[in-house]
């Protein structure tokens, strides 16, 4: 729907048509849903399945990683191409992403590497500041995690999650500002072809149990097959009410074909798990994001307010649910986080409500007072818009306001 404006003075041989709302302008209620059962398969993997009496038939932590780095593509994405014609979009992307994520991460980072120094001799702290603790702030210990074959403390081991992400942000733009339109698919492929490779590569000659899906360049397809499918909607290539039904079940076959590498490994996390499963898990992810989108029926499970409440504060859960869970155990029970006794699963149990509230007070407080600070840093004028104000001098300000009159502004759906 667009919005027809009266025609300035200077302009009188055409009307002024206020653009609708950019697609990254447009909030998709599901993706927040899917966002939170991510969030919940976290909490549950971590809490119940990776400890040393933990029970779980399929890795679902390890699922919802993949889901939340092809999230990330797509919406960094879709961003990225609606919004690179601005004149300032370098800077104000950089400058909302660093609002976005810096100021929660920073906190927890340096408050659990303190508390951490305080509790070293504690027998039930898990794992040790091995890595370096301004690899943590410089967003590098994906590396050392790889290079000393540690996963640090044990509190701040997702955040190698965080580091590959921020490096992504820093790299994505490029991929858009210097290669024309009609080559963002194909060089996405191969970003594709080539984050499989090198995977391959060392997951086939090194330790599998610290592989190189820490880095970015071997993580590089999952995180391209997200940006692929931001470039496909905007094209709008996909036919999907023709194929909506085989897109509807391509996700399920996409699930059995991880299932099945997961059984080549004899039902256990190897090679081909590592290769081939996580590739086909963000083939799946990305189409089962395309069906959200198109507002499939299957979305309005997603639309709930509960699943969207948890992928409001999915990021600061993420980042302070294994300290929680840490600190109960250790404090109340004097051990590591387990399940093998009844009073463990309790304080497991009742770590889950502790850590909500921790991440909804700093969501609430900290991350979206500030993002939203953030996005008071508006878009510049675009190419065309600066040309029309060359041609036009002093006829660009009054359909920009006609237009913020009628449409009022929406708040950016970001990863």
């Amino acid at each position: 729907m667009t919005y027809t404006l009266a025609a300035p003075d200077a302009l009188p041989q055409a009307d002024v048509i206020a653009k609708p709302r950019a697609a990254s302008d447009i909030r998709i209620p599901a993706l927040d849903g899917l966002r939170g059962l991510m969030t919940l398969f976290v909490l549950y993997s971590h809490f119940f399945v990776e400890v040393p009496h933990g029970i779980g038939v399929f890795y679902l932590g390890w699922v919802a990683v993949i889901v939340f780095f092809v999230l990330s593509g797509y919406l960094v994405g879709r961003l990225i191409i609606e919004k690179k014609s601005a004149g300032n979009f370098l800077p104000i992307f950089y400058l909302r992403r660093i609002c976005r994520t810096f100021p929660t991460y920073f906190l927890c980072a340096a408050l659990m590497l303190a508390i951490a120094e305080c509790l070293r001799k504690e027998t039930w702290m898990q794992g040790d500041a091995e890595l370096p603790a301004w690899s943590y702030f410089a967003f590098m210990q994906n590396y050392f995690i790889l290079a000393r074959q540690t996963n640090g403390l044990h509190w701040l081991s997702p955040t190698w999650t965080l580091a590959l992400e921020e490096q992504f942000y820093i790299l994505a733009p490029f991929l858009f500002l210097f290669v024309p339109r009609r080559g963002w698919a194909p060089l996405l492929v191969v970003l594709c072809l080539a984050g499989v490779g090198l995977r391959a590569w060392g997951v086939l000659t090194g330790d599998i149990s610290f592989a190189p899906l820490t880095l970015l360049p071997a993580s590089a397809d999952v995180l391209c097959v997200g940006m692929l499918l931001a470039v496909l909607v905007k094209l709008d290539v996909i036919p999907w009410k023709r194929w909506s039904l085989a897109l509807r079940v391509a996700p399920i076959v996409g699930l059995l074909a991880v299932a099945a590498t997961q059984q080549l490994d004899g039902g256990a996390i190897g090679p081909w798990f590592q290769i081939l499963g996580t590739f086909f898990t963000a083939l799946a992810s990305a189409l089962f994001i395309l069906m959200l989108v198109k507002g499939a029926p299957e979305a309005a499970r997603f639309n709930s307010r509960l699943l969207r409440f948890f992928g409001n504060i999915s990021y600061s859960v993420y980042l302070t649910h294994l300290a929680v869970l840490g600190l109960m155990h250790g404090v109340i029970l004097h051990s590591a986080p387990d399940t093998a006794t009844p009073s463990q699963i309790f304080v497991t149990i009742a770590a889950i409500p502790v850590t909500i509230a921790i991440g909804w007070l700093l969501t609430r407080t900290l991350e979206q007072p500030i993002t939203e600070w953030g996005r008071g840093f508006g878009w510049g004028k675009t190419a065309s818009v600066q040309a029309l104000a060359l041609v036009y001098p002093g006829t660009t300000e009054a359909p920009q306001r006609a237009a913020a009159a009628v449409i009022p502004p929406a708040r950016e759906q970001t990863t």
